[in-house]
């Protein structure tokens, strides 16, 4: 598999392989809407090259918005600076998507404008607030806050969507069992931990069947230490693909690090529980990382590094490196 390569995601084409994940997420406007920085910053990547966009983690409610300057797509008012950015991209031929977030526990209300909420009373630290442990009426407004969002991201052109299930946001706090100690349907085993996450995916599919793909962005390390094991990854993984996921976004602090006591990378792993797509990310900085990650050769997309995006003709380079 050639990382420069045309490749199909959906029923779209993408130009290669080179994915340009989220890097910073207060990069907006104070309002949500899309600012010149991240204009400017996305057209000059996909104008380099990159053939696959991941916009920045947009909340979906601002009940949901981890900081100040964070990017929105809870508002009506939030679709026309998103339009016209994948507007503009999509003419250089490149895919869109755009990651759909909630804080969860993890903001405070001087940001979310309220008591943030989450699995259970959480407090991430003096510059967030205690949150209160989410009940049902909440479910249900999540469920249409992401539905309305996938909805506008639909409008907005782009091509897919991934939930943030890392990040310590609201689904990676309720996964993690030092975060969630609920003892309803929303706690306890693996399967109701992850039933908000199902919940939503259905919401949202249910509101625009099958017209986008749903994506999982997903991060375990920090869970092993409780016991989290390659069977919880493949329950995990069967689990929100039966929930309706698309492809899956497992984010690791080095691509190239070894899981479960093996010799086999979390790529690896993931790749043996789902044939759906992957897109593969963790500290790619190097061409030799690169290298050793397209070796492997289960990944769809490769989200590369903003260090090697910061090189004067990074695209040139990477072909000379990857393909000369």
């Amino acid at each position: 598999m050639s990382l420069f390569e045309t490749f199909k995601i959906g029923n779209k084409r993408a130009k290669n392989r080179i994915l340009v994940p989220p890097y910073q997420d207060d990069m907006a406007q104070r309002d949500g809407k899309v600012s010149h920085t991240i204009f400017e910053h996305l057209m000059r990547l996909v104008r380099e090259g990159a053939g696959v966009v991941v916009f920045n983690s947009a909340y979906v409610t601002r009940q949901g918005k981890s900081s100040p300057f964070q990017l929105g797509i809870a508002e009506e008012d939030h679709l026309a600076g998103l339009k016209n950015l994948v507007t503009h991209i999509k003419a250089e031929g490149v895919i869109t998507g755009i990651r759909l977030s909630h804080a969860g526990a993890k903001t405070s209300e001087r940001v979310c404008g309220e008591q943030p909420i989450g699995p259970s009373s959480i407090n991430f630290g003096k510059d967030f607030d205690l949150s209160r442990p989410f009940d049902e009426d909440d479910v249900e407004e999540l469920c249409l806050f992401y539905a309305h969002a996938i909805e506008r991201a639909e409008e907005a052109g782009f091509d897919f969507v991934e939930l943030n299930g890392a990040q310590q946001q609201l689904l990676d706090q309720c996964l993690h069992p030092r975060h969630n100690n609920r003892e309803d349907r929303f706690g306890g085993k693996l399967e109701n931990r992850l039933r908000l996450a199902t919940m939503l995916v259905k919401a949202m599919k249910e509101r625009i069947k099958n017209r986008l793909m749903v994506g999982y962005f997903f991060s375990i390390h920090d869970k092993l230490e409780d016991g989290f094991n390659a069977k919880h990854l493949k329950s995990m993984i069967k689990i929100l693909e039966d929930a309706g996921v698309d492809m899956f976004h497992p984010i690791t602090i080095h691509v190239m690090n070894k899981f479960f006591d093996s010799e086999e990378t979390l790529l690896e792993w993931v790749s043996k529980f789902t044939e759906k797509s992957i897109i593969v990310e963790g500290n790619i900085k190097s061409t030799q990382v690169l290298k050793e990650v397209l070796a492997i050769d289960k990944a769809t997309m490769y989200g590369i590094d903003k260090a090697l995006f910061a090189r004067p003709n990074w695209y040139q380079f990477l072909q000379k490196k990857i393909s000369g």
